[in-house]
């Protein structure tokens, strides 16, 4: 016998990570003073936001495959410090990321925006692609206000009418407010002739 433990890997790492101390201070707020040494450590920390988040969705892909059934549910609703749905979001990033249908280096650190561009089929994310929809800095209004844009367009285009509403009234208004301009001006050269 050798005198030492078998622990899990992750066991291992909590060991070798968690010394209270380090952490401690490594959560402290440094004495910055120049606009980009703020900059940098905001940058930081927000890159390991977005890190972490995908890490803990890898976790919940594992445990949901790995986990015998029910165990997952019962974890996620009693012992996680988040619900079912936030769990779902952040599985179906880690899932499209790994898969390669969202490219990890230009997405927003917000799960919640990734998590709307991982809804989107491969077309729709060549179209975001195209609009410059998949960059660091969208938002998640945007992302919706888009996927509106496009069911809409779908419905109009089931329907068989124009992609954009409202788009034949405005046309068909310009067209009668430019033959009145037209019939003045007409009527104008006609005045002008005989006078």
């Amino acid at each position: 016998m050798s005198g030492f433990k078998q622990v899990s890997k992750a066991q291992a790492r909590r060991h070798m990570a968690v010394d209270e101390r380090i952490e401690r201070m490594a959560e402290a707020p440094l004495d910055l003073i120049r606009r980009e040494e703020f900059v940098h450590e905001i940058a930081t920390l927000w890159r390991s936001a977005q890190e972490r988040f995908l890490l803990i969705g890898r976790y919940l892909v594992q445990a949901r495959s790995r986990l015998p059934h029910g165990e997952f549910q019962a974890m996620v609703e009693n012992e996680l410090p988040f619900g079912y749905q936030v769990a779902y979001q952040l599985r179906m990033v880690a899932e499209a990321v790994d898969s390669g249908r969202l490219p990890g280096t230009k997405l927003p650190p917000s799960y919640a925006t990734v998590y709307q561009l991982a809804t989107l089929t491969t077309e729709q994310l060549r179209l975001a692609d195209q609009r410059n929809l998949i960059r660091p800095d969208v938002t998640r209004p945007e992302i919706v206000r888009f996927k509106r844009d496009l069911r809409q367009a779908g419905v109009m285009a089931a329907a068989g009418l124009p992609e954009a509403p409202g788009r034949r009234e405005a046309l068909l208004a310009e067209r009668e407010r430019l033959r009145a301009r037209l019939a003045a001006v007409e009527a104008e050269l006609a005045e002008q002739v005989g006078g």
